[in-house]
């Protein structure tokens, strides 16, 4: 995703490993065994190879310095990926990582830098309106009729949950735009609610 120079190929006998072969402090693993448990047994060997102290001898491995090899290209990766994807963020949209707790806080900041600031017709609501208007959230599913699955040779077919519903409908209605006005009496009825619904200035 990234195309980072990751190194050598992540291969590690999961199923091998277990609290059995574990028990009293045992470090020695059997490599005819373990390759058992890999698709990629080259791989495997390789890596035996090529950490220091690893091959106890011809068929026997460290089992410690192994996993100890293969967690530590976890973390490398891991950070070799953040680092790319806090440089991609601040060069594309001058967004830092560390100012955030989530992937949708950056998603929510890079929407008022882009969408509601520029927009000029846009506020942010607190206190009350913003209690009373967060009652109208509701969480919900989607699925397709019969929840059955639809294929068609004729015609494209445009999935817009598979594409995300809140961008799609964004760019169908845009969304809500000035100040909230205070409902007077006359309004509060379903009638008058109804028959205003879809008034320009709703």
């Amino acid at each position: 995703m990234f195309n980072l120079q990751t190194g050598p190929k992540e291969v590690f006998p999961y199923n091998y490993y277990s609290s059995v072969l574990l028990a009293n402090d045992n470090r020695t693993g059997v490599i005819s065994e373990a390759c058992k448990f890999i698709h990629d047994a080259d791989t495997f060997m390789k890596n035996i190879d090529s950490i220091k102290g690893c091959r106890i001898d011809e068929n026997h491995f460290d089992l410690e310095k192994y996993s100890t090899f293969y967690c530590k290209q976890d973390v490398r990766i891991l950070r070799e990926g953040f680092v790319k994807f806090r440089n991609d963020l601040l060069k594309e949209f001058d967004l830092n990582v560390y100012d955030y707790v989530s992937i949708c806080s950056i998603a929510n900041k890079l929407f008022e830098n882009r969408v509601y600031f520029p927009n000029g017709n846009l506020y942010d609501l607190s206190n009350k309106p913003r209690e009373f208007i967060s009652r109208c959230i509701q969480g919900g599913r989607c699925m397709l009729s019969d929840n059955m699955k639809q294929k068609s040779k004729k015609k494209l077919i445009a999935d817009f949950d598979t594409v995300s519903l809140y961008p799609s409908a964004i760019a169908r209605l845009y969304t809500l735009e000035r100040i909230p006005k205070v409902l007077k009496d006359e309004m509060l009825s379903t009638e008058y609610l109804m028959r205003h619904l879809f008034d320009d200035d709703q």
